[in-house]
Formats: C-alpha cells, structure tokens, sequence
C-alpha cells in the first residue's frame, strides 16, 4: 500500500524537475533571442559600406547615424539582457573608441553559436569554459598580426585614422579629419605618461556655418556662443591677456527671500541708485587692483552676471567682458589658461589670474563670430577643435567621428601595435582556432570550433554590406590566409579580396580588436550563466 504513494511522489518531483530544466531553456533561449535581435539590429551599420540609421526620439528630433554606441543608446531597450549589449558597446566606446558595432555584432555571432551547442546537449558552464579557452588563445595568435607603431611616423597614425574614418559618414572629409586627429591627441602627450592620454585636454566645439572644410586645431580656447560684451563699447580684442574667472556677480545684490520694497519718494530713489553704483565702482576698482583686462563670468541662475552700468565702468577701464561661462567648461579654462576660479571679490588676487597672448572676437567665412583666446602657456597642453558643418546632422556626426578619430590615436598610444583591417585579422584567428580544435576532443573541441566560426562574421557582414557574395568572399578569403597570406582582406576600394591589405592603407589598433574580443566575449559568458529571470517588486 506505502508504494503507490511513494511512486505517486518520484513521479510528481520527477514532473518538477522537468519543469524546472524547461523553463531555464526557455529563460536562456529568451536571453539570446533579445541579444541577438539587437546585433541583427546594427549590424547592416557594419564597415565603410555599412548603412546609417535615422532616428527620431520623443521629441521629434531626428538623429543620422551609423556609430554602434550612439545608435545602441537611442534604442528603448525594455529586455536586461538586450541592455548588457548596449553597456559593451558603451565599454568598447569608452576603452577603444572604435569597433562599437563590431563587438556587438561578434556578441551576436557567439550567441548563434551558443544556440547550436545547447542543442547539442553541451552544459553551458562547459560552453562558457571553452569560450575562455578560445578568447585567451585568440588574443596570443593576434600578436602574429602586430605590426610596431612609431609614434613619430605622422603618415602610420594618420592611415589608422582614416580607416575608422572610411565607415563614417563624413568620410569624404577623412583626409582633413585624420591628421586633424593625429596632431591635437600627439600634443598632449605627457612625456611622464606616454602610455595614455586624457581627451578631457581636447575640448570639441559645433559651430553651425560653413562646412566640415572649415574644422580647424586651435591652440587655446574657443567660445562659439559667448562674445565679448559691446553694450558700453568694451574692447574686442585684448594682447598680453590677464584673465579672471569670476563665479559671483557684477550687479547688484539681491536677498535670500523674496519680497518687494515700496518707495515713496524720489529721494529714496537717488538713495538707493547710489548704493548700487557705489557698491558696483567698489566691484570694479578691486577687479582694477588684480591687473585683470579679461573677465570670464560664469553663468548665474540666481540673477544677471552683470548690468548696464557694470559694463560701462568695465568698458571705460579697458576690460573685456564675457559672459555666461557654462560651469562645465571652468575646469577647462581653469586647466588651460592656469587660473583659479575666483568665489568672491576679495579673494581676486593677480596670483590667480591666468594669461593668455590674445583674446579677440573672430569673424568667420559666413560672418559668424567666435570668440578666441590664443597663444595660452605651454604647460597647459589644451586644445579646441572648432568643428564646422552646414546643418546640425552633418555638424552633430562629424563630433562624434572625430571623437573617434581622437580615441583611435590614443588607442596606438596605450598600445602601439597595428593590425591590418577588412577582416583579416578574424579570418587569421578563425584558421588557427580551428587549427587547435583539431588537436582537442568532446565538447571542449566543439566550444572552440564554434567560437572560431563566429569570428566570421566580421568579414561575412562586411562583404554582405558591400554588395558582395559573403560566402564567395569569405571562402576565398580563407583560402588565401592558408597560403600563408595573413595579411589578405577585404578591399572596399575595388570590392576585392586583396593579398596585403595593408597596402591600401587600411589597418587598425590591435587594442580595438583586443577589447572587442574579450569584451563580447566577457557578456556572452554572462548571458549563459542565467538561468532564471526574476522580477523584483521594489
């Protein structure tokens, strides 16, 4: 009698656990599902004959583009795993600053491949394991590739720039923007750290007018929206600058509270504009007394940065006037100019004012106007670079192409290795994986293999986004890199496979494809470990 209850029990924790498998399948399948719609999503975006996408946020606002981060941050994800995508993308941004596609676009491939081995039966710890064991190899037999970069050959970094350049859309203007790039990130090189670079020393400012032609390197600071003030007739260019930085206000002050003050009678009146203009001649006179002839005001929510009669006393003294600094511009001026933000009046002293040889109002092609501070102290090492463009699609693109650009050089500066482009270096990689499956067995072999197939798809979407037949390519591709032509690519170009693609100029830092590589790595391992999704309620 006790044994139909105890069978009834095996059958029912039997019928649990089942359960409990399929529903981590389904959570883990859901989990890739959502990874790999956003790869599919971008990855048309992929290589110079990649598409831009436009897009249009709540707002109406429309955005053209075919950088991976920006489109990825566009995107109103709603699945968390679908997200981890878009932070390796954000990673790469921040690491390398190219291949933000790439690494999503890999992230994918593997996650295919993922799709296959757990059909297979194979437990995804051991996949995750095997995944591992590929990348740390993959990134051995990437050195084969490495080719030694000279910092002092200009013409090797400005050829790495173009490169990332040529998938953009401002790539017709490559041949300006690349040694644009190469020169401002090579001039703040710290010979204390030549292993990195902080880009926060290079400050990029839209000025809408012109076109991309006009971007020019400026050694200094330049404002495009603040001018020198000429409401009293105050100076438009200023030599030999001494510059103050004030955070408080040229005006008269206002209390803590609101309220109002009813006057009665003309002579309370005089009383009370006498009090002001005393109060703002003290003002001045102190300004006067530190040696400042240039005033950078920041900008004020409480009340206004200066008025009328401010202005005219400045303006009789000779001193330039700008006002409305953004606060997150003062460590900039503070770093470039070498002053110190000044809080309150008596604290403005001639130790704490920065120098510059001239500040003067610019005139551009179009008759727009900047404002302009040169010839700043060479301990600085800051610069500006003025990006021009005829609207702001074209003007908000070429920003975040030379950003790229920019982190392209710093990557050769923390890394100092090239590696040729148009997919070679995975076709390389996905040879000499296969190579060491071969010499491996069960599942192990299987993992390694799959990760090898997955490299690919670098070259596969490139060839597919160019018009060309993927699988013709890329098997010819994989027969000349077993002759031992390791430096065979994809040329766009011609829309051929070449035998050294580094003759047509196209190569890239060993650290984006380094970074990519573990960094999609790194979220498919992630993604396999799940295998429960729970909502929590807080």
């Amino acid at each position: 009698m006790s044994q139909a209850p105890q069978a009834g029990q095996q059958q029912a924790q039997k019928a649990s656990t089942f359960n409990k498998s399929e529903k981590t399948k389904d959570i883990r399948l859901t989990n890739i599902q959502a990874a790999k719609a956003v790869a599919d999503a971008i990855r048309t975006s992929l290589g110079p004959r990649g598409m831009d996408k436009m897009i249009q946020d709540a707002k109406g606002q429309v955005l053209i583009t075919n950088d991976g981060a920006t489109i990825l941050k566009q995107m109103d994800l709603v699945h968390p795993t679908a997200k981890m995508l878009v932070e390796i993308s954000n990673a790469q941004d921040v690491e390398a600053g190219d291949g933000t596609t790439s690494v999503v676009v890999f992230a994918g491939a593997l996650l295919k491949s993922c799709e296959v081995l757990l059909e297979k039966g194979i437990h995804p710890t051991t996949i995750s394991e095997g995944f591992q064991f590929a990348l740390e190899y993959a990134l051995t037999a990437l050195d084969e590739l490495k080719k030694p970069v000279d910092l002092e050959n200009k013409q090797q970094l400005i050829e790495c720039v173009q490169t990332a350049l040529s998938s953009k859309v401002v790539s017709s203007n490559s041949a300006q923007l690349a040694p644009l790039a190469v020169d401002a990130v090579l001039r703040i090189v710290d010979p204390e750290k030549p292993n990195n670079v902080d880009l926060k020393d290079i400050k990029i400012v839209k000025k809408l007018g012109g076109t991309i032609d006009d971007t020019e390197l400026v050694e200094g600071i330049v404002f495009s929206n603040q001018k020198a003030s000429q409401a009293a007739g105050g100076p438009q260019q200023i030599k030999n600058a001494k510059v103050a930085l004030l955070q408080f206000c040229l005006s008269a002050p206002k209390t803590d509270v609101e309220n109002s003050i009813a006057i009665k009678d003309y002579t309370e009146m005089d009383k009370i504009l006498k009090e002001e203009r005393k109060y703002i001649i003290d003002l001045v006179k102190k300004i006067v007394a530190s040696g400042a002839n240039v005033l950078l005001i920041q900008k004020s929510i409480l009340r206004d940065a200066v008025n009328d009669l401010s202005l005219h006393f400045l303006a009789k003294k000779g001193i330039m006037v700008v006002k409305d600094i953004e606060r997150e511009d003062v460590e900039f001026i503070s770093k470039t100019l070498c002053l110190v933000p000044v809080a309150h009046i008596d604290q403005l002293t001639p130790e704490k004012l920065g120098t510059a040889g001239l500040v003067e109002t610019v005139h551009l092609n179009d008759e727009s106007k900047v404002l302009r501070i040169t010839e700043v102290p060479a301990s600085s090492k800051a610069l500006t670079i003025l990006v021009r463009g005829s609207n702001q699609l074209v003007l908000d693109e070429a920003d975040r192409s030379i950003h790229d650009a920019l982190c392209v050089v710093r990557s050769l500066v923390k890394s100092k290795g090239l590696i040729p482009g148009g997919g070679a270096p995975e076709i390389h990689l996905s040879l000499r994986l296969t190579q060491m499956a071969n010499t491996l067995t069960g599942a192990k072999s299987m993992c390694v293999r799959a990760f090898a197939d997955a490299l690919e798809v670098i070259p596969y979407t490139l060839a597919e986004n160019a018009g060309l037949n993927p699988i013709n390519v890329v098997t010819e591709l994989r027969n000349r890199h077993l002759k031992s032509q390791k430096f065979a690519g994809i040329g766009m170009k011609k829309n051929n496979i070449v035998d050294d693609i580094t003759t047509e100029q196209v190569v890239q830092p060993i650290l984006v494809t380094r970074s990519a590589l573990s960094l999609a790595t790194e979220c498919v391992r992630m993604i396999l470990k799940i295998d429960d999704l729970v909502i929590s309620a807080r």
